[in-house]
Parts: structure tokens; C-alpha cells; sequence
């Protein structure tokens, strides 16, 4: 999983995170313009509807901060109060949306300085709520308010096909066999043959972004994970074989944002942004076992090549190690000092991490207390995946700065560089045999190096370049 600047519809937080931009002193002078008092439902709501809404709604809302209704909204989360009427500088809102405080609010670009300062004039004026339903209006002469012209509710999500663009790939496996390559975009994913880079098949995913896939082992079955944020996830599963009609599973609470297959068995695991972790029999269909260990959405989970361990990765800024004989707690916990973005398992007795901290560590995997990392490695921006080749040989790791690592598989000898992508990097895999890298970017398209006889990925490679996020349907 990643935590990075998709649309705030797609995901994830406490996950608004992405590198602190420096900050302006002051606010520009005023204008005419702003001599006329902000309205609420139609200067400050439509901005929070668009940037804000698809995330922070519901019982899972991240750092418990929800704008669902006026008392919560400016009530804030666990952080400190949303909105100080009169006090824009004491404000939590203002403090995220500046930077002030982490991680950075909303994901991805972050808001101009015009709208910043329009939401303090907002909280300066008294912050006031007039209304959760959007106006669109005209301020009558001379009286500074608005006539409403109309009132919109909030707007619908996207239905699939009516907009044509490119959707970030923010989910991509490789086969067991190495042979396809799965890559999920906005409620799609499409096979693709990562020699030709031809896409085979397109396969209807579940709701809104497609935020991880996996392979069963023996690669009969693949499974796609989403849902609808702050309503409910969903998680889709294929017979990779026939190809029919797939399996729709519902069960958490929020979008489903990760998902493992357990080598050897019929059983897979999920993780969700409900903070909660499901273990569900592939074979019936049915949940049997929910993890609830977790303080805040939890965004991956991975299983060992033995099928032994089981480790989930989260928002509250830890990792945390099962036996799967019973996965009845958790036996040794991780730390980061910020969310847990990604993880895996390179082999049976380490796991590596990734996090918002902009650092990848290496843990032994022991029932014992770990206090440090055997090593960790730093990036530049946030990391956002993390992929280990079947064989162990390879680990690779991408990041919100558009760039790709290659190591080796226990992370203690860098390889390659892959050159700086066009987009930030939401997704990564390796090939079984460790040959061949993909990444997903923002910009819609996969784009995978395959290395020669004795020849390393490096910044002078030329990827091949899919194109599988283009369009909706």
C-alpha cells in the first residue's frame, strides 16, 4: 500500500502525507475581493467536499477527524481543535493544510496560498456554518452576501467510463510463474504480458481505486482490493484460469488497502482503513478471524514464503508480527516515527518496512523485543512500496519523489537506481526470477526494466512503457 497524493478520494490517512513545502509568512494584502465575509457553503464547503470529504467521514475517520457534520468538523480529531472561531493561527485545519503539523493536508498538491488564506479569513470572521449544502451564488451590490443562484448537493462519485483520463497505477503483481502482470488503476485491472508490455485481459474491479492485488501462489486465483471510502470495502477474486465471473467479498467497514495470500493455502488476508486486519477462508467465501491490534488504518500486510508469519502495517506508526498457527496476538511490534506505508517478507526470518518517515528498515523476525532495526535505509520522500522477487534475491523499493531503489534481498547492499519517473511511484513489484522491475506512477502508466546478462538496472535504462490507467473502463 502506499500514502501519497492521490485524490483524497482514493485514500488514505493519516496518510496525507507527502514532503513539507516551505512556508509563506503573512497573507496577501487584501482586495476588494475580500472585503466581503466568506460564506461557509459556498467559498469554504465545496473545497472541503472535493479535497477532504472521501476520506474524513465515518467511525474510521483518519486521526478521528470527520467533516460529516458541522459540530465535527470543527470540532477536529485527535490532534487538537479543527476551528478556533477567531483564532486561525490556533487552528489544527490551518496548521495541516500549511504544514505546520504532519503530515501535510490535503495528499499531492498541496493548496494554494489563496485558499489557505481564504480558510483564515473563514475561521478569523468567526467560523461560522451557514449551511453543509453547497451555494452557488452572486453577491448582491453593495450588501456583501450571496443570492443563491442554486444549491448541489455533494457530488456523486464518478461512474465508470464518464470521464476519460489517466488514473494513477497504485497496485501491480507479477504472477507466480512471472508470465503476467497485474496493474490496478480506478476500478480496472488489466493483465499485462511484462515482455511485450501488451495488455491481455481487462478485468472490472471493485469500487473506486484499485488500491492492491495479489496472486494465490499457485496463480489460479487474483484478487484486487477497494471500496468506497468511510462507507465499506470490497474486495474482487478471479479464477485466473476461466476467468468468469469473480467472487466479490464485503466485510470491512472502509476501503480494503491491502491484501496477501498465504503461500500453500486457500486463505488470504486484508487490511483495511476500518483499522481492523480480516483473515478470510478463499475456499467458502467467509471471514475467520479479525485482528483489531491496530490504533489507525491499517495499509498492508504480507505473509512469509513459508506461510509461518504474518506481518500488518499502519497508521499508528507500527508494524506488527503474527504466528499464523493461531494469529491470536501480536507477537513482536515495530516502530517508525511515521506510518507504516508497505512491508514485506524477502525470506522467512526478515521482514523489511516502509514508511512515511521516509525510511525502509529491516527487522529479524523473532517472538522476542526488538528495539532497533538490523538496518535501515533513508529516501528522499516518502515510500511508498515495497516488493521482494520469489527467488529472495531482489528488493526494490518506490517512492513519492519519483524514484525507484534496487537491492539486494536483506537490504544491505544497494544495486541500481532506476531512473526518476515521470509521476510519484505508487507501486512496485519484481519479477520471480528477479529480473525484471515494474513500477506504477501518477501518470497512469507501468514501466518495467528487465536486466540483461550481467547487465544491472540503472539511471540510463530505457524502460518499457504501459499505458494500462489510461481511461476508466
Amino acid at each position: 500500500m502506499f500514502i501519497s497524493r492521490l485524490n483524497s478520494r482514493y485514500l488514505l490517512f493519516p496518510l496525507p502525507l507527502i514532503a513539507a513545502v516551505a512556508l509563506f509568512q503573512g497573507a496577501p494584502a487584501p482586495t476588494s475581493a475580500q472585503s466581503k465575509p466568506v460564506l461557509f457553503s459556498r467559498d469554504i464547503l465545496p473545497i472541503l467536499n472535493k479535497e477532504c470529504r472521501s476520506c474524513h467521514v465515518g467511525s474510521a475517520a483518519p486521526g478521528g477527524y470527520s467533516v460529516e457534520t458541522p459540530e465535527k468538523l470543527l470540532a477536529g480529531g485527535r490532534h487538537g481543535k479543527a476551528v478556533v472561531p477567531g483564532k486561525s493561527k490556533e487552528s489544527t485545519l490551518i496548521k495541516y493544510m500549511t504544514g505546520e503539523l504532519k503530515p501535510l493536508m490535503p495528499p499531492g498538491k498541496p493548496l494554494s496560498m489563496e485558499t489557505i488564506t481564504l480558510f483564515r479569513r473563514w475561521i478569523d470572521e468567526g467560523g461560522k456554518i451557514d449551511s453543509m449544502v453547497e451555494t452557488q451564488g452572486k453577491a448582491e451590490p453593495g450588501s456583501g452576501a450571496t443570492k443563491p443562484e442554486k444549491t448541489t448537493s455533494i457530488p456523486p462519485v464518478p461512474q465508470v467510463g464518464a470521464v476519460k483520463q489517466y488514473a494513477p497505477v497504485t497496485a501491480l503483481a507479477f504472477s507466480p510463474d512471472g508470465t503476467k502482470l497485474a496493474a490496478g488503476a480506478y476500478r480496472a485491472v488489466r493483465i499485462v504480458d511484462p515482455k511485450t508490455g501488451k495488455i491481455l485481459r481487462t478485468l472490472n474491479g471493485p469500487a473506486d481505486q484499485v488500491l492492491a492485488v495479489a496472486w494465490s501462489s499457485d496463480g489460479r486465483h487474483l484478487a484486487a482490493a477497494g471500496g468506497m471510502p468511510g462507507a465499506t470495502g470490497e474486495l474482487v477474486v478471479w479464477d485466473a484460469v476461466a476467468w468468469g465471473t469473480p467472487k466479490n467479498y464485503q466485510g470491512h467497514a472502509d476501503t480494503i488497502s491491502g491484501i496477501a495470500w498465504k503461500p500453500g493455502a486457500m486463505e488470504f488476508a486484508t487490511s483495511s482503513l476500518d483499522k481492523t486486519v480480516k483473515i478470510w477462508d478463499a475456499a467458502t467465501g467467509k471471514e475467520t478471524k479479525t485482528l483489531k491490534d491496530h490504533a489507525d488504518p491499517v495499509y498492508g500486510v504480507a505473509y512469509s514464503p513459508d506461510g509461518k508469519w504474518f506481518a500488518s502495517g499502519s497508521g499508528d506508526r507500527s508494524a506488527k508480527l503474527y504466528s499464523t498457527d493461531n494469529y491470536s496476538r501480536a507477537v513482536t511490534v515495530f516502530r517508525h516515527g511515521d506510518a507504516v506505508t508497505a512491508l514485506t517478507f524477502p525470506k522467512n526470518d526478515l521482514l523489511i518496512t516502509a514508511s512515511a518517515d521516509k525510511q525502509a528498515r529491516a527487522w529479524p523476525v523473532t517472538t522476542q523485543p526488538v528495539e532497533n532495526p538490523l538496518r535501515s535505509h533513508g529516501e528522499g520522500d516518502v515510500i511508498n512500496a515495497v516488493a521482494a522477487s520469489a527467488d529472495g534475491d531482489t528488493f526494490v523499493w518506490g517512492a513519492s519523489n519519483k524514484r525507484i531503489k534496487v537491492w539486494n534481498r536483506v537490504m544491505d547492499k544497494h544495486r541500481e537506481d532506476g531512473p526518476t519517473l515521470a509521476d510519484w511511484v505508487y507501486a512496485v513489484s519484481a519479477s520471480p526470477d528477479g529480473q525484471t522491475v515494474a513500477a506504477g506512477a501518477g501518470d497512469g502508466k507501468v514501466y518495467l526494466w528487465t536486466q540483461g546478462e550481467g547487465r544491472a538496472l540503472g539511471k540510463e535504462a530505457k524502460p518499457m512503457i504501459v499505458e494500462p490507467g489510461k481511461g476508466t473502463n
